[in-house]
């Protein structure tokens, strides 16, 4: 399915080719430096900032439109979302009109609350099925535990599903902002998306590849998928891709993720072929080359998912 849904349409959750009504005029956003914002904000281009405090942490991030804002992710955590609520109020005076989601587990998702509404939220097919899924009905009552700050947020949590779900491809157009949204198949969860803006040239690639970290891989995934979606990513010939997690960096983590799934299958795939079991691989197989990177007790799923992927399960 590839449909246009402008933001005049979104109130009413209308899809159409060329929808189109009369509008107030616009204006122009506000700039600002990232380091107006606060500390873990980048400026990726004008009126398009992310918000990652440090490598591993969950990206979210704003495009800025004259007919309002898009989000991709909901943050980290209640105060995370809280602080780019602020940022985008620093920066514009027009409503955030739409979230779309890269994925589907919490740290990407569980905020939705505190942009929507008027946020619509979008993500790919199966997406609120899989969110439900990893649903802790008490995670709200333990998050207010750990400060007055948090509690204070997260009195008002509320679930808040997709309102649309879209299948393969879907075109928004807000503004004068063209976002291409894709969905990958098993890279990461039960429904992922890269957001693509083909006109300024930046990829909001999703946990499909962070910034040299091993990646907490669920079961499902399969390297051969992950490698189908790098060979889709790569063909938009970004300049800027946007990790997950982590800071902006560019299409290179592609062939870093790439490069390091290769040897831990080759490896996995010679230590099988000696007649090591699973467990047996998982307790010897050693990565020296990515010692550096953050995440190394993930080593044993990404194993798992390397075995998994050889033996065609």
């Amino acid at each position: 399915m590839r449909v246009k849904l402008f933001a005049a349409c979104a109130a009413s959750f209308l899809f159409a080719v060329g929808c189109s009504t009369e509008r107030p005029p616009t204006s122009a956003p506000r700039t600002a430096n990232a380091q107006d914002l606060g500390p873990g904000f980048h400026k990726v281009r004008d009126g398009i900032y992310t918000f990652a405090p440090d490598q591993t942490t969950t990206t979210c991030s704003m495009v800025v439109t004259n007919d309002g804002v898009l989000m991709i992710d909901s943050c980290n955590n209640s105060l995370d979302s809280k602080k780019m609520l602020a940022a985008v109020k620093k920066v514009t005076d027009k409503p955030i009109r739409f979230l779309v989601d890269t994925e589907v587990h919490n740290d990407h998702t569980w905020n939705h609350f505190v942009f929507s509404p008027p946020a619509v939220v979008f993500n790919a097919q199966g997406a609120a099925e899989g969110m439900k899924k990893g649903l802790d009905p008490k995670r709200a009552e333990t998050l207010a535990k750990q400060s007055p700050d948090v509690a204070e947020v997260v009195k008002n949590y509320k679930f808040i599903a997709p309102q649309i779900e879209y299948k393969d491809r879907l075109t928004i157009q807000l503004g004068e902002r063209t976002f291409e949204v894709i969905y990958l198949k098993n890279v990461h969860s039960e429904a992922d998306s890269i957001i693509w803006l083909p006109k300024e040239r930046v990829l909001f690639a999703g946990s499909a590849a962070n910034v040299k970290t091993m990646i907490n891989l669920r079961p499902h995934v399969r390297f051969n998928d992950v490698f189908a979606g790098y060979k889709v990513m790569r063909a938009l010939n970004p300049e800027v891709v946007v990790p997950g997690h982590g800071q902006p960096t560019t299409a290179k983590i592609f062939d870093e993720y790439e490069g390091f799934y290769t040897l831990l299958m080759k490896r996995v795939d010679e230590m099988s072929k000696k007649g090591k079991s699973l467990d047996e691989i998982k307790k010897e197989l050693k990565m020296p080359e990515y010692a550096e990177w953050a995440g190394q007790d993930r080593l044993g799923v990404n194993i798992d998912v390397a075995y998994a992927t050889l033996k065609g399960k």
